[in-house]
């Protein structure tokens, strides 16, 4: 197995979903974030959630908090995770979203190969012709333009830098339930709910 750190974005307000801990939501008897470990952890070398440790809670997995006051967009993560001393040496960092319960077994090798096959900077997922930035595997080598992108541009998003950097894009095939769905209000949560039975 090649050697893939992943990092789970969880420091989003949740201002949709109506409180301030959505990964702490439950789907099907589990916390969103309970899928998304148990799906991303088999696929990555070691697993890290991207929190505020005081909405995070008790976790046995290691929380990177962000490094910027306020939330700027999930590049802080991103950001944050890369600055950190916590990751592993491996080249590469799987992002995935806590509202992300469906997160394909397969995803992170198939971005892998993607981003093999064309030594590019990122591979990200795209389904039904949309870009899902939050399922997108990083080289750890573009933490410059990272920080350039969040510190000097300002820019919160994943976009610029798909534009901007060398990215190798996945289409998946379509799914009976779309694997990249994100859970952003009480009816999402009744939604992926209603698609589980």
């Amino acid at each position: 197995m090649n050697k893939i750190d992943g990092l789970i974005l969880a420091s989003g307000r949740s201002k949709r979903m109506g409180c301030e801990d959505k990964l702490k939501s439950i789907l099907d008897n589990k916390t969103l974030l309970d899928h998304v470990i148990s799906r991303l952890s088999p696929q990555v070398t070691a697993l890290f959630i991207n929190a505020n440790p005081a909405v995070c809670g008790e976790q046995s997995l290691p929380i990177i908090a962000d490094h910027l006051e306020g939330f700027q967009g999930p590049l802080t993560g991103l950001w944050s995770a890369l600055k950190s001393d916590q990751l592993s040496d491996a080249r590469y960092l799987m992002i995935a979203p806590c509202d992300g319960p469906f997160v394909p077994d397969n995803l992170v090798a198939e971005l892998h190969r993607a981003m093999l096959a064309d030594d590019a900077d990122i591979a990200c997922v795209r389904y039904q012709s949309f870009a899902q930035p939050t399922f997108s595997l990083w080289h750890k080598r573009v933490l410059p333009s990272i920080e350039e992108a969040l510190l000097v541009k300002k820019q919160g998003g994943f976009k610029l830098l798909l534009n901007e950097l060398k990215t190798a894009y996945v289409d998946w095939p379509e799914q009976p339930i779309n694997p990249f769905f994100n859970i952003n209000t009480p009816e999402d949560l009744a939604e992926a709910e209603r698609l589980l039975r």
